[in-house]
């Protein structure tokens, strides 16, 4: 369609108080031209319409006359503020004042078919008050046409970036006021834009010409109260030149979407919920929007799916490629009713709402709406966040609306996808037979499976706000916070045996387990509970715990009692000589009376180990040198090994408060193990350092060595490594269990160190 058999154009362009002249792009002839701008140049319209405007305004100097021809190869508007011209008006000869404006009108395919001229009279101060009234009355309708668009926009001139021209939405977008804005340097009014690229990049693009596009900046804004407005946008920024070709400015269009880039963030991390995307779209150029061309040319390159539907039959006036894609057709469409363009639409609300805002003249905003659209013969359902902005005529009532797409369905189908996740994982929850719980990072829980409820006999509601707390034993809920916190602190799962109340009143043992949920930068983004019924399990650890006690106090009497006769024997035996039998006897009663020690010993680790099961293991604290202490167990064991190496490395003088006795058992049974399993070496080694606010008692051997997967198990109750001789390597595992307890007790810990067939290190560390 040509441009000037356009209805709304001509209505347009004769309704407007600016001179509108509109040129093809070849020979510069005027093709339309409206009453304000015949009177203004008191030239004519059958002077201009047909005749090239060079010859109409042979007047003008040569720059103007070049610069209106090279629109046609730049593409770049030109303004010209201040110009003098002499005109005939009412058969008088006059001097006037007025501003030029040269801009390009683009086609479909983005190439200047069309140049456009605005031409604005400057008021007389001492003229008649019409004039101002006119100017004035242009100005405003710039203003209202610029704040009608859902955008920010704003023109910075000069070296200073000073603030020429600024939009409501801008003014909004910043917190600021229009007198705290006009003529003040952008860094005056931004000081804490300082420190971002934003001043440079104003300066670069004058300097060499290019336009800068930027997607997804961040922003940062100091508020008064010191806090930081943090805020991301997508801004354009397009170079501005004076009357001589000169660029001594830039047109800033941008648009807020920091709620998009938050969705964006959230859907990618977290998988739970999004947020509406962009709630304000592109920011138009205050000088350039002056023109319908201009503005059309700003949607067309918007970052957003823009169009404009006219009247109450939606005709498309105007749609961007974004949004000719987003519907799936091509640019043809232009001017056709929508219910043509995209029947699918029957059955659907959208053309009802598009009617209801045209009628009633109210904006519709909805997030996430969907819409059955064909897309290459296939229909699609998609999602958007869409604005429906009515548009006000020339007569007040509503021309146009104005329409804003963002397309939300992948951030939709994830949405939906992770809700599906959600409702799976819940039906197997329900499934297990264990108790489990979801929490949010500050420890609100957000769900409890069916064992949870049927347990406490509570709803979802009372079990979340008062009964869980309530359910813990009373001497269980310290402990259990504080386990919770460094959990948290150190991103690892807290592992606890407690109570919790049942219907009964009573209180049953389970295994509590709270993991967190990390995300790649290490934040808690979930805890996950698992809380497991080890009622059975704990009686029966106490039935053994019972029997081992039992038997080890039934088992001393006997045993005393038989040691006590083979050591009276032994000292019969030694009174007579000389007979091979007695020799024989008294042979045997020594064998006896070792295997009594080791049984003895034995009875004496099960009694140890009923009491720390008791909670009945006291110690005996006093200060002691650890050399000393090392030394003397070292002399014990070379009386009874005579065959063995001890290698001592000592001299520290470290003195450490601890139970003497209890500590001499632990080095005799760790240095017992590394002679019991090092069947093929004669050597020990046996070291006290000092490491820090520690005493370090380290014991080597160049045994058999433990397995990696055995190395986390060894200071467990009862176990032993598998495949070991049992004919060598007898007991019943609970040495080092008693050894780990004692050294814990004590505050300290103790490691180890090994490989299969190289030996092992054990390292016992003590506070000094």
């Amino acid at each position: 369609m040509n441009l000037t058999d356009s209805p709304l154009l001509k209505t347009i362009v004769d309704s407007t108080p600016i001179g509108i002249c509109i040129l093809n792009a070849d020979g510069l002839l005027a093709e339309l031209v409206n009453d304000k701008f015949i009177e203004i140049t008191g030239i004519g319209k059958e002077a201009i319409i047909g005749k090239s405007f060079l010859e109409s305004f042979a007047q003008l100097s040569g720059k103007y006359k070049a610069a209106v021809r090279d629109i046609a190869n730049t593409g770049e508007s030109y303004f010209m503020d201040e110009i003098a011209l002499q005109v005939q008006r009412d058969g008088k000869e006059e001097e006037i004042q007025v501003s030029f404006i040269y801009a390009p009108v683009l086609d479909e395919k983005a190439e200047v078919s069309k140049v456009g001229v605005w031409i604005l009279e400057k008021p007389n101060p001492s003229g008649p008050k019409e004039s101002k009234s006119t100017a004035d009355k242009a100005t405003d309708n710039l203003n209202q046409i610029l704040n009608m668009l859902p955008a920010s926009v704003v023109v910075i001139r000069g070296k200073d970036l000073v603030v020429e021209m600024i939009n409501d939405t801008n003014l909004d977008y910043w917190k600021k006021s229009r007198e705290e804005v006009i003529g003040r340097p952008f860094l005056e009014i931004l000081p804490d834009l300082a420190n971002q690229p934003f001043a440079g990049q104003l300066l670069q693009v004058m300097e060499t010409g290019e336009v800068l596009d930027v997607k997804e900046s961040q922003v940062l804004f100091t508020m008064a109260d010191g806090s930081t407005r943090e805020t991301y946008v997508d801004y354009t920024y397009q170079p501005l030149l004076d009357l001589e070709g000169n660029r001594n400015g830039v047109l800033v269009m941008s648009f807020e979407i920091t709620d998009r880039v938050i969705s964006k963030r959230l859907l990618e991390k977290y998988a739970e919920e999004l947020s509406s995307a962009n709630e304000q779209l592109s920011v138009a150029n205050q000088l350039l929007a002056q023109s319908e061309a201009r503005f059309k040319f700003l949607i067309q390159e918007a970052p957003v799916a823009i169009g404009v539907l006219h009247g109450r039959e939606l005709l498309v006036e105007t749609a961007n490629q974004r949004l000719r894609q987003v519907w799936g057709k091509k640019s043809d469409i232009i001017g056709l009713p929508l219910m043509k363009v995209l029947p699918e639409l029957k059955g659907q609300p959208f053309l009802g709402i598009l009617d209801e805002v045209y009628t009633s003249g109210v904006a519709f905003n909805a997030n996430e709406i969907g819409a059955i659209l064909e897309h290459d013969g296939e229909l699609k359902e998609l999602f958007f966040n869409v604005v429906y902005q009515p548009v006000d005529g020339l007569d007040g009532n509503v021309s146009d609306i104005l329409v804003v797409a963002v397309e939300v369905t992948e951030q939709v189908n994830s949405r939906k996808l992770v809700e599906k996740s959600e409702q799976h994982f819940r039906r197997l929850a329900d499934l297990v037979p264990a108790k489990i719980s979801n929490a949010s990072p500050n420890g609100e829980v957000t769900f409890f499976n069916k064992q949870w409820l049927n347990y406490a006999g509570m709803d979802f509601e009372s079990l979340r706000d008062f009964g869980y707390h309530q359910m813990l034993h009373p001497a269980e809920i310290v402990g259990f916070q504080a386990g919770l916190a460094e959990a948290a602190q150190k991103g690892v799962p807290h592992i606890s045996e407690m109570r919790f109340k049942n219907t009964d009143g009573a209180y049953i043992w389970h295994l509590n387990v709270a993991s967190p949920v990390l995300d790649e930068e290490g934040n808690i983004t979930m805890w996950v509970g698992s809380t497991t019924d080890i009622q059975s399990l704990k009686a029966e650890e106490q039935r053994k715990s019972d029997f081992v006690s039992m038997l080890s106090h039934e088992l001393r009497t006997p045993v005393t009692s038989i040691k006590g006769h083979v050591q009276l024997l032994l000292r019969l035996l030694a009174r007579e000589t000389g007979s091979k039998f007695l020799e024989k006897l008294n042979s045997s009663l020594s064998r006896i009376d070792v295997l009594l020690v080791q049984l003895t010993g034995l009875i004496g680790d099960m009694l140890d180990l009923s009491r720390i099961d008791a909670g009945r293991m006291d110690l005996k604290m006093e200060r002691f040198s650890v050399d000393g202490l090392v030394l003397e167990v070292v002399e014990d064991f070379r009386l009874s090994h005579q065959d063995r190496f001890f290698n001592l490395d000592l001299g520290t003088g470290v003195e450490v408060t601890a139970d003497r006795d209890r500590m001499s058992q632990v080095l005799i049974n760790l240095i017992s193990n590394a002679i019991k399993y090092s069947p093929s070496s004669d050597v020990v080694d046996i070291s006290v350092l000092l490491t820090g606010n520690e005493v370090q008692v380290a014991i080597k051997d160049d045994g058999i060595g433990i397995e990696e997967k055995d190395q986390r198990k060894i200071f467990e109750r009862f176990f032993r490594v598998e495949g070991q001789n049992e004919k060598y390597y007898s007991g019943f595992g609970i040495g080092l269990f008693l050894v780990h307890n004692i050294v814990s007790r004590h505050g300290g810990r103790i490691t180890v160190e090994s490989e299969p067939g190289k030996g092992a290190v054990f390292s016992i560390f003590l506070p000094v």
